[in-house]
């Protein structure tokens, strides 16, 4: 492969380049006008809302060019962003890219993250409409997505309800662990492919947004993107409740335990705090369907893993008895408190 080369191409060549590719991955209907213009024109079908997210990928803070390869990271680019357009109940449109590209950014490079960009977009049906290029002193991928839910019908975080059961999508914990590999340079070891793939590509349950929606029982919703723990708080934060979770429940990803034991690192830690599953948490009605009938109709595996009560924050426990986790999710900007403030 060739590769997109910024030497001889320049900006106005590489958009254009960028254009040509991104055809293929064009949806009719609600782009009335794509790349080409100042900016995108959409039209969102009668009776629906409309929904809008961002995620930044930035070298040396979310990836190393050391521990992955160019089309991973393009997929990954518009996977995380679609995590969040299923999490609000909403089908997937469209997204924007802006991306800084250092002089020296390796055509091969370029083009492997820019095609698994596209691969993705055809995959979901959310086509690329435009953005913007510019010059940086490393990587830096922003991808704002675009989705629509029927009016009045967006999942939120605010919707949990005492009584509600706890569910969550896939398994949790294998990204988490497959980053562990990478950093300390064991991914090669046997067993170890699998979560190292799951970090790198991720793959979340999209198509279930719009299925999410269409169930009033569901009262809740949020992708697990910080680890279980940080994103099942906000539910409870914006709810005004409690979530009591059950670890000895949790759907660790499949060899979790064994592999993290060999690399000396704590299963449930991962689990709970490790971050990057990008799965779905529901909160769902006490009356609502058994656990297999929900998997069946939202086309996902589900797991039930709590319930929902009065009071403030997530309490886990393990055999009906409380406990403190001894791990805790990654800050960007971690707090500092004088004495007074604790």
């Amino acid at each position: 492969m060739a590769g997109l080369d910024l030497k001889r191409l320049g900006e106005l060549g590489l958009i254009e380049a960028v254009r040509r590719r991104a055809q293929s991955s064009r949806a009719a209907g609600a782009w009335l006008k794509g790349i080409g213009d100042d900016a995108a024109v959409l039209r969102p079908r009668a009776g629906c809302d409309l929904v809008v997210t961002s995620d930044a990928l930035i070298e040396d803070v979310h990836f190393r060019w050391r521990t992955t390869d160019a089309g991973s990271l393009g997929r990954k680019a518009l996977a995380v962003n679609l995590s969040d357009v299923a999490a609000m109940g909403a089908r997937p449109l469209g997204f924007l890219l802006a991306w800084g590209l250092p002089e020296d950014a390796r055509p091969e490079a370029v083009e492997g993250v820019l095609g698994g960009l596209l691969a993705q977009a055809r995959a979901a049906g959310c086509p690329l409409v435009g953005g913007d290029t510019v010059r940086a002193p490393a990587w830096m991928l922003t991808v704002t997505a675009f989705g629509e839910v029927a009016r009045g019908r967006a999942l939120l975080r605010s919707g949990a309800k005492p009584g509600d059961r706890v569910l969550v999508s896939g398994d949790i914990g294998g990204s988490a662990l497959g980053l562990a590999a990478l950093e300390s340079g064991a991914a090669a070891r046997p067993g170890l492919a699998p979560f190292v793939r799951r970090h790198l590509r991720p793959a979340p349950p999209w198509r279930s947004g719009p299925l999410l929606a269409r169930a009033r029982f569901v009262h809740a919703a949020i992708d697990l993107s910080d680890g279980l723990l940080r994103d099942l708080g906000h539910v409870a934060e914006e709810s005004g409740v409690r979530l009591r979770l059950d670890v000895e429940r949790l759907p660790l990803a499949r060899g979790l335990r064994a592999r993290a034991a060999e690399l000396g690192l704590d299963p449930l830690g991962l689990a709970l705090a490790g971050g990057e599953d990008y799965e779905l948490a529901l909160c769902v009605a006490a009356r609502a369907p058994g656990v297999n009938e929900l998997a069946r109709r939202f086309q996902c595996r589900l797991t039930e893993i709590g319930v929902v009560e009065r009071g403030r924050g997530v309490v886990c426990q393990r055999a009906d008895v409380s406990f403190e986790p001894a791990s805790y999710p990654f800050e960007h900007f971690k707090p500092v408190y004088d004495r007074s403030e604790k």
